[in-house]
């Protein structure tokens, strides 16, 4: 099985984390939320997401990126929620990266600015593909 501590799984809802969760099992899993999620969704939807799918699988490392791109307080809002990382447009002030860092830092939350190359994002259809579908195709990639 590949690797997962560095790739990112991107997820529409709980039919993705839930197949996330059983394919890689025990491994570390790094969830990201659809594009731009927290401005469309909301932090405390996400929040909601990874508790859940934290309690239906205590075995897994469940990671949660919330994409809050294109809406800077829906990082704080993330923070407040208790997720674990943020994605934030990279075009911000410097001066604004540091105090959103400062925040993060205190709630344990990451800010990142940049996604990994595309090859380690694996988008998982959730929002179009059957559960028996996610899990193959997921399976596949894995072993890959």
């Amino acid at each position: 099985m590949k690797d997962t501590s560095n790739l990112l799984i991107r997820i529409h809802g709980m039919a993705g984390g839930q197949s996330a969760c059983r394919v890689a099992g025990r491994a570390r899993i790094n969830l990201l939320s659809p594009e731009n999620a927290g401005a469309s969704l909301g932090a405390q939807w996400f929040a909601t997401l990874i508790a859940r799918l934290r309690t239906d699988f205590p075995d897994a490392l469940i990671h949660g990126i919330l994409d809050c791109r294109g809406r800077r307080a829906s990082a704080l809002a993330a923070m407040e929620a208790g997720i674990d990382a943020v994605l934030i447009d990279d075009d911000l002030p410097d001066d604004l990266k540091a105090r959103l860092e400062n925040l993060g830092s205190k709630s344990g939350c990451r800010i990142i600015t940049t996604l990994p190359d595309p090859d380690r994002i694996y988008e998982t259809g959730d929002d179009h593909l059957p559960d028996a579908e996610l899990d193959r195709r997921l399976a596949a990639f894995l072993a890959g």
